[in-house]
């Protein structure tokens, strides 16, 4: 049954999304000798990238990923109309039923529960392409049923008009005569309440060019009395600033010679004293023998259509005007990409000649670092969705120094509100950037000076520790045996004295206790064996002093932490439980060590009021930032949360390999 369903779809693209390259192995390998094309992603953000470049036929998602999760890449997915009908099978180790409701609100087609099962996996991929293959087919075939129903359709509807027509050819034979007879009378009526009503000028010349008719409009439109213009030419009587009366004459004439129509534009002032634009068609008139009889002479305003040029050309203008000597790049692109606009910046910031790149593709001329196909598909997504973007463009200048612009690119509509292309601004932003790199770099510069103090701390606590430990310690020890020796010579003969020396001995003993105790805590000596017996000589000491039922979870074999990185893990749980102890209101705490994929995980989860992460940034939150700092330093991540059953959670993710980065040497001048 398997093979049957492999079989369906052999060609198609899975695109499978997981944090854990480890679950890819086997799975991609094996639908890959199935015959599909898989597409791996490792993060939520590239599995959104890849599914809008790529279109896979089915996404295989995992729902536990760091940053984005499983549910809100599919919430993304389902929002954009590229990738909403790709099919989501979500893969989670977590069975619950909530879970899957949530998969399923979200989206999803499917859930599987890790660890992975191939058969199950193949079966399950080859079954949802088989789905999506039969949904394909049916609307294809719907599309065929309504290409043919609509056929069928002009068919019945162009038999109709035949019959339609075919009897009204045999009324029209039979009305014929009586028509005939009507038709020069009905003609003239028909002809008079057109033009008496239309809202263009009409005028009617008779072969030697007179004035024989015209309608209201007309007299509306050049002011004079019917008496002054009725049957007179246009050598005779002319208001028109252009054509002249010549002109206008000779045309005439002409589309009467020639029996065709003629089209012109006339300007003329109106009682504003403003220009006023007609465009005006002459159209001969034909007799009985096909003979030209007349001409009509039919105009209509334009005037606001003419203004209306008017203001757009202005507007062009001053567009270009201020594109012209704008400094910043402007670019205007078409549907096709294509650049139909490109003022004097663009090749001022770029160094490419506007004759090179006018009318090109990005993909046909292109300098920036970022892949063109990536910032075409960026422009079409504008151009498609309305929305604009900010695109960050950079690429090295002739001096080899890094230049840095950002792009505002919006959608262009014309007048019914479709996109025509995009307009692209750039601003020149490499000071700033270069500025934002520097604050990097102090930044940076200030994490390693923060790692050589927290390193100088805990070299003098441990000097402190041990100086106390073994001088002081000592000493308290002599002075016991002192009081001891002086008990056993004196106390047998003075019972006070004895009294005396015996609390003597038990005050000391208080003392190097809390020496000892003092050390412990300045340096804890167990550090020495790993980061798991550390964790669990804290828990037995807090748990003894606070009263906080604190349960702790080892694995199975040490992680191998070297002595100062297992000092800042310890410290970061160490703060970790005393912020519990000072603001949650806990009765209980779980702790859980975990090595994960070479990185050391450590979560500390309680059960008390909870926490409100907003205030997590707070100036005076310095148990916190030091935290943070800290897990900077060892090149990991400190994430602070809501638990799911109530409380807070605080997870600790860290290399268990120490990277090894290059040193940030300072600018000079």
């Amino acid at each position: 049954m398997t093979n049957n369903i492999l079989s369906a779809t052999p060609t198609s693209t899975v695109l499978i999304v997981d944090d854990i390259p480890a679950n890819l192995g086997v799975v991609v390998e094996s639908l890959e000798s199935c015959g599909y094309r898989v597409v791996v992603a490792q993060d939520g953000m590239e599995g959104l990238q890849r599914a809008a470049f790529v279109k896979p036929e089915l996404i295989l998602l995992d729902v536990m990923m760091p940053g984005m999760d499983g549910f809100e890449v599919c919430r993304h997915l389902k929002s954009n109309a590229e990738t909403a009908d790709i099919p989501v099978i979500f893969m989670t180790a977590f069975a619950e039923t909530e879970h899957k409701i949530t998969g399923f609100k979200v989206g999803g087609v499917d859930y599987i529960t890790k660890p992975l099962q191939i058969d199950e996996v193949i079966a399950r991929v080859g079954t949802h392409l088989n789905v999506r293959t039969i949904q394909r087919q049916l609307q294809a075939q719907n599309a065929q049923l309504q290409a043919y129903q609509v056929e069928l359709e002009q068919r019945v509807m162009h038999r109709t008009a035949e019959l339609s027509t075919s009897n009204r050819l045999l009324r029209e034979e039979i009305d014929e005569r009586k028509r005939v007879e009507e038709a020069l009378a009905l003609r003239e009526r028909e002809f008079r309440t057109l033009a008496e009503n239309s809202p263009d000028a009409i005028v009617r010349y008779d072969r030697e060019c007179r004035r024989v008719y015209f309608n209201r409009a007309y007299m509306g439109a050049v002011g004079i009395e019917a008496a002054n213009t009725l049957g007179k030419t246009p050598l005779e009587c002319w208001w028109l600033a252009s054509p002249s009366a010549e002109e206008y004459t000779a045309r005439l004439q002409r589309a009467m010679d020639a029996g065709e129509t003629d089209e012109l534009l006339t300007e003329m002032v109106d009682q504003e004293g403003k220009p006023a634009y007609r465009i005006m068609f002459l159209v001969p008139e034909f007799d009985e023998d096909n003979r030209p009889l007349s001409v009509l002479s039919i105009s209509h305003d334009i005037t606001g259509i003419k203004r209306m040029e008017a203001m757009l050309r202005k507007s062009e203008l001053e567009f270009r005007t201020l594109a012209e000597n704008s400094p910043e790049m402007i670019v205007r692109y078409d549907r096709d990409c294509r650049r139909i606009y490109i003022n004097p910046a663009y090749e001022h910031q770029t160094g490419i000649p506007l004759e090179t790149a006018w009318n090109k593709t990005p993909n046909e001329v292109w300098k920036p670092l970022m892949p063109c196909e990536e910032y075409m598909s960026r422009l079409k997504r504008v151009m498609e969705s309305g929305e604009p973007d900010r695109i960050l463009l950079e690429w090295h200048d002739q001096d080899g120094s890094l230049v840095s612009h950002d792009m505002h690119a919006v959608a262009e509509y014309d007048e019914e509100r479709q996109v025509i292309g995009a307009l692209v601004l750039g601003h020149n932003i490499t000071e700033l950037k270069a500025t934002e790199r520097r604050l990097e770099e102090s930044r940076a510069q200030l994490r390693t000076l923060t790692a050589k103090r927290e390193e100088a701390r805990e070299e003098e606590r441990k000097r402190i520790a041990r100086e106390i430990h073994d001088e002081l310690g000592q000493l308290l020890n002599v002075l016991r045996l002192n009081i001891t020796t002086f008990d056993f010579r004196f106390g047998d003969a003075n019972a006070d004295l004895r009294d005396k020396a015996q609390k003597m001995v038990s005050t000391v003993d208080r003392a190097i206790l809390m020496v000892r105790n003092l050390a412990t805590r300045l340096r804890p000596a167990v550090l020495g064996s790993g980061i798991g017996y550390a964790l669990e000589w804290l828990v037995q000491e807090y748990a003894e002093s606070t009263g906080i039922t604190c349960e702790l979870h080892l694995p199975a074999n040490e992680i191998p932490l070297d002595e100062d990185r297992a000092m800042m893990v310890f410290r970061i749980v160490q703060e970790a439980l005393t912020n519990v102890l000072r603001h949650s209101g806990a009765d209980c705490v779980d702790i859980t060590l975990r090595n994960e994929a070479g990185n050391c995980e450590v979560e500390v989860r309680d059960n008390g009021k909870g926490f409100d992460i907003r205030n997590a940034g707070r100036p005076k939150s310095y148990g916190i930032v030091g935290m943070q700092e800290r897990a900077l330093i060892l090149k990991g991540t400190l994430d602070i949360m809501a638990a799911e059953a109530g409380g807070t959670a605080l997870k600790l993710c860290i290399p268990i390999e120490e990277r090894h980065e290059v040193s940030i040497v300072p600018e000079h001048g």
